[in-house]
């Protein structure tokens, strides 16, 4: 976790334990280690559930990635965060990740030990929006620039800024920022290296789904042919020699990289001159309900280099972004492929 919201954790456990006791009621007692690393439910034998603090959990995407990652853990899980809403909660259920949160809200389905099933209660008022630039656009493709690019985190701000595609300035509050919360932290010869790599993935997943994507949003489309494979290969022929400037993501890149997918709708980075190429497309017309979804291209680094794929793809992050963003069972099937084949090994040891 990034070291510095650890006290806002601690707190937040602390209220989530209470609010905890207060569902079980006094015969049944509810204990946090030391460590805050189990909870023990009950007389003996007791329940015993590995704990996970978040101080925010805020879209469908991050519930379906911490799902993923969390069902690779040894024993069972409960997270403890602010507060769970009720898509969130509804993934949680489906998934049987138990989860209580500072507001009353809990689930916890292990018979004959316990079954609590608390839902509908909210905050007082609306959650506020995050300070800072992490969770925005363009602190987002610095962060997407770092984690698909880990070797660049000791890079010059310039070399940084460049790659992402944002001004020096922004570079350089943002670098602070990601400091400062010790999600980067200094290393030999004035380098960088990563505090929280896994806590960073899980940060984008979040703002991807919140700022980045629909900051990207173009709009949707309906293309007379049906076939994903064959709408792309038509795109292909119109953007031809135009490399760099369009890529795709989601499922279809998906499909290239593991061969396991086969979606319905095709999702394209495009730039503004693909765009231009692409305006009087007379297959293509305007469909909130359409078979393609067209997304501007952010930058260069957007871009993976796998060079054998039959067309330009997005990074692998991107392309597991955009699949929480789908959400079904196949895409969240895939999305965990993408994860464990192409972004966990990229992750620094230990981190």
């Amino acid at each position: 976790m990034n070291m510095a919201n650890i006290t806002n954790a601690g707190r937040i456990a602390e209220t989530c334990l209470a609010k905890l006791q207060l569902a079980l009621g006094p015969g049944m007692a509810v204990r946090l280690d030391p460590r805050a690393e189990h909870l023990n439910i009950g007389p003996n034998p007791h329940l015993r559930l590995n704990v996970e603090t978040r101080p925010r959990i805020a879209t469908r995407n991050q519930a379906l990635h911490l799902i993923l990652q969390l069902q690779t853990m040894a024993g069972e899980v409960i997270i403890f965060t602010e507060w769970v809403p009720d898509l969130v909660a509804d993934e949680f259920r489906k998934a049987g990740i138990f989860f209580a949160d500072a507001q009353g809200n809990a689930f916890i389905r292990k018979p004959p030990q316990v079954v609590l099933d608390i839902r509908g209660k909210k905050p007082d008022r609306t959650p506020k929006a995050e300070p800072g630039k992490l969770i925005e656009p363009t602190g987002l493709k610095i962060i997407h620039y770092l984690l698909t690019y880990p070797q660049g985190a000791g890079n010059a701000l310039r070399v940084i800024a460049e790659e992402a595609g944002v001004a020096l300035g922004t570079a350089h509050a943002v670098m602070k920022e990601l400091q400062r919360g010790q999600w980067l932290l200094p290393a030999a010869g004035d380098k960088r290296r990563f505090g929280d790599f896994k806590g960073l993935v899980e940060l984008f997943v979040r703002g991807y789904a919140l700022k980045l994507r629909p900051a990207c949003v173009i709009a949707r489309y309906k293309h007379k042919l049906r076939a994903p494979h064959e709408i792309i290969d038509k795109f292909a022929e119109r953007l031809k020699g135009m490399e760099g400037h369009w890529a795709v993501t989601g499922g279809m890149a998906a499909r290239q990289m593991t061969q396991y997918l086969e979606p319905d709708n095709v999702t394209l980075f495009i730039d503004e001159q693909a765009r231009a190429m692409l305006k009087d497309e007379p297959l293509l017309r305007d469909d909130a309900n359409g078979n393609v979804i067209l997304l501007n291209l952010f930058g260069h680094a957007a871009i993976a280099e796998r060079p054998h794929n039959p067309w330009p793809l997005t990074t692998p992050l991107l392309v597991y972004a955009e699949l929480l963003e789908a959400g079904g069972a196949r895409d969240t099937e895939t999305a965990k492929m993408i994860y464990d084949q192409f972004i966990e090994p990229t992750i620094p040891h230990g981190k």
